[in-house]
């Protein structure tokens, strides 16, 4: 949700005693914060659950979370890791990628979800925005299973008829169509050139 997102935000310990509901939230602060949208994850015995609350009066979408993986999981099992909290790759907003959520004849939850999902974060204006600044990419895609499909996931939990998968991924452009050694130099990647008479020899690998 970077860069726009109330990050300081905390809950009052006195309001909290008072059982105080999403819907109090979204009507009584989102006015004076500016947000749009509310994120709210809760966990009981039996299922962990998000819902995502469009302010001031709704609609708001609940999920069941069937399973997650945090990102210093996926770090382990990259093979180059790549380190969030070492660039600014949260400085900009996401590219938000719906799929598989049908077209003007999807049933109306799932014309919901898209919307809902498309609106959380700021449109991009393809004419003016720079590649630079695309540096991640936020999916949501849509599973649908048929009624012989049932099954259950590596969490050993039912799978349900209907999910949707979010993933975020980090990006970054490269050139094609060059060799290894012109990519590095338009990536700024300068090798050690002191024993070259011309940039042509290391090109060319004389």
């Amino acid at each position: 949700m970077m860069p726009y997102t109330a990050l300081n935000f905390q809950e009052d310990s006195k309001a909290s005693k008072l059982n105080k509901s999403l819907s109090h939230y979204a009507k009584e602060l989102t006015g004076t914060l500016g947000l749009t949208h509310i994120m709210s994850l809760s966990q009981n015995q039996s299922r962990l659950s998000m819902r995502l609350a469009r302010t001031p009066s709704g609609p708001t979408l609940t999920f069941k979370i069937q399973q997650f993986s945090l990102s210093k999981n996926v770090r382990k099992v990259q093979r180059r890791p790549f380190d969030v909290n070492s660039t600014n790759i949260t400085s900009n907003p996401p590219i938000v990628v719906t799929n598989n959520f049908g077209d003007v004849t999807a049933s109306p939850h799932v014309k919901l979800m898209r919307i809902t999902f498309q609106n959380m974060f700021p449109a991009l204006n393809v004419a003016t925005v720079k590649l630079s600044d695309c540096k991640r990419v936020v999916l949501f895609n849509f599973l649908r299973r048929e009624d012989d499909e049932e099954g259950v996931n590596t969490n050993g939990q039912a799978e349900e008829d209907e999910e949707v998968e979010v993933r975020h991924y980090a990006i970054r452009a490269t050139p094609v169509g060059v060799n290894k050694k012109v990519r590095r130099i338009i990536q700024a990647k300068i090798p050690n050139l002191s024993k070259l008479e011309d940039i042509s020899d290391y090109i060319t690998g004389m």
